[in-house]
């Protein structure tokens, strides 16, 4: 064992991709599941994306970690994580949640300029194909990245967004008003988009319907003739800030639309995971990745504008209605998205991680003999 003792477990590095730290991925994937771990194998520390090879150098001393996992990483420094590791002789996971090697141009042109650099496209395969397991937040991400031929070992998430079971339940009431809502960042302005014919159909027929929009994300221009009645929330930064802020909201029903392309379908259903933590109802996109979720109750689903006036509607007309569907939700994140099922989930992974490596030591080994 390296920088850890058998009491404190294995120290996991967790390399980000923002320049400030760990991420709502980063958070939501690592740091929330082992915060309160007891007795974990593994602990987690952060690094942020460092900017030159002697700042990645000097990291890795300062932590030498038991295991790496680049998060998202598109940097070529990536490769220099790498090679420290391969010195070091430990694993290497590659954590990724969305396509990024095909990102769309309905993200925005900056995010698809950006991500689509050439450069940064390789650097991005590079740093798959150099590590030892690569671990995909859904099922239909593993499928996309076997279509790009990426041949690492590729392990799915069952779940991706969790809870903390004492968090389920512990929510401020709902809007003495009825407020419907969504939230997300700049890039879903088309998934959005999708839905404000019906939303603004329902705020004609009902003048006591409010509209919020919180995050990143700009206030579609549809809603300016409902004046007051619409509200953009500026977006709050830390993960950890953000849950209790949403719940705070006391929306009656927090919508999750998206366009049905390849990249959404690859998407985890966090949205309903968080709107139904806040104690939200859900209506969501009729699309596979909100199947699992919004099954036996615990949501509705919705695929033309019809269907999601309808729904919303049924909603917020029916509270006994609404009250069930949270009712359920909330089962359902007692008993199959929490922290301690995404930390075993993890931790297999690393475990996986680990004897991937050792074989390809031995191999190695063999080959030099």
């Amino acid at each position: 064992m390296r920088a850890s003792d058998e009491k404190a477990g294995k120290l996991a590095l967790i390399v980000c991709d923002g320049k400030n730290g760990p991420t709502a991925t980063q958070m939501i994937s690592f740091g929330q599941p082992f915060t309160k771990a007891v007795a974990s194998p593994y602990r987690i520390a952060f690094e942020k994306n460092l900017a030159d090879v002697g700042a990645v150098e000097a990291s890795f001393t300062h932590h030498s970690p038991d295991i790496l996992v680049l998060s998202r990483c598109t940097s070529e420094l990536g490769g220099d994580w790498i090679r420290l590791a391969r010195a070091a002789g430990i694993p290497v996971v590659f954590h990724i949640d969305d396509d990024l090697l095909a990102v769309p141009a309905s993200l925005g042109e900056s995010k698809f300029k950006a991500y689509n650099r050439p450069e940064r496209l390789q650097a991005l395969r590079n740093n798959i194909e150099g590590c030892d397991l690569l671990y995909v937040s859904t099922a239909g991400l593993a499928v996309r990245f076997a279509e790009h031929g990426v041949r690492t070992p590729t392990v799915a998430g069952d779940i991706y967004c969790a809870v903390a079971e004492e968090d389920v339940g512990a929510l401020v009431g709902p809007s003495s008003g009825p407020v419907i809502g969504y939230m997300g960042t700049a890039g879903h302005s088309a998934d959005l988009a999708m839905i404000m014919p019906a939303v603004c159909e329902l705020m004609r027929q009902n003048p006591s319907l409010n509209f919020e929009v919180f995050g990143t994300i700009k206030m579609p221009a549809e809603l300016d003739e409902f004046g007051t009645r619409a509200r953009h929330i500026p977006p709050v930064a830390d993960y950890t800030d953000f849950l209790p802020f949403l719940r705070s909201l006391g929306w009656w029903i927090g919508l999750a639309p998206l366009e049905d392309n390849s990249f959404n379908g690859c998407k985890a259903d966090t949205k309903w995971v968080e709107y139904s933590l806040a104690g939200m109802a859900v209506v969501a996109s009729d699309l596979p990745v909100y199947d699992r979720a919004c099954s036996d109750g615990a949501g509705m689903l919705a695929k033309d504008t019809d269907r999601w006036r309808t729904a919303v509607g049924d909603l917020l007309q029916d509270p006994t209605k609404r009250n069930a569907m949270i009712d359920t939700a909330q089962s359902k994140l007692r008993q199959t998205y929490t922290h301690g099922k995404l930390r075993e989930q993890v931790i297999a992974i690393f475990d996986e991680a680990s004897r991937i490596a050792e074989r390809r030591g031995f191999n190695l080994q063999l080959r030099r003999t």
